[in-house]
């Protein structure tokens, strides 16, 4: 019968998914088709140990992102603040190309720090796309 949304994997790359997006609503436009919603997928990423997890399971990392990540303090609340830029960009981006937006988070990791994020991301999420 079809496909009612798409689920993307991780977003940490913040072009490649308004590009996705832009070719999305294009191929939509062309064919007269209504747009289904796109779930975004968010992931904290709180370690050294994540990032190389990550990027294993080949989410993509900006090479300025994965900088900003490996330099940081504490990685874990830059990861959730990165992750909300990102969301409120992509999210602002496909309200203008009329494109339905939700949100999916998700742990990668076993550590009880970055499960919590993943709660905590979520609420953050949220009250973005309530504004």
């Amino acid at each position: 019968m079809g496909c009612r949304f798409f689920v993307t994997q991780a977003v940490y790359d913040v072009t490649s998914t308004k590009s996705l997006l832009s070719d999305y609503a294009l191929a939509v436009d062309k064919t007269g088709g209504v747009p289904l919603p796109i779930i975004l997928t968010f992931s904290p990423c709180g370690s050294e140990k994540t990032l190389s997890f990550m990027k294993w399971l080949g989410i993509a990392f900006p090479r300025w992102l994965e900088n900003d990540l490996q330099s940081a303090r504490d990685p874990l609340p830059k990861s959730l603040e990165l992750c909300e830029q990102i969301f409120a960009e992509v999210l602002d981006y496909a309200e203008d190309k009329g494109i339905p937006l939700g949100v999916n988070v998700e742990s990668v990791s076993i550590r009880k720090e970055e499960i919590e994020a993943s709660v905590e991301l979520l609420h953050l999420l949220r009250r973005r796309i309530e504004r």
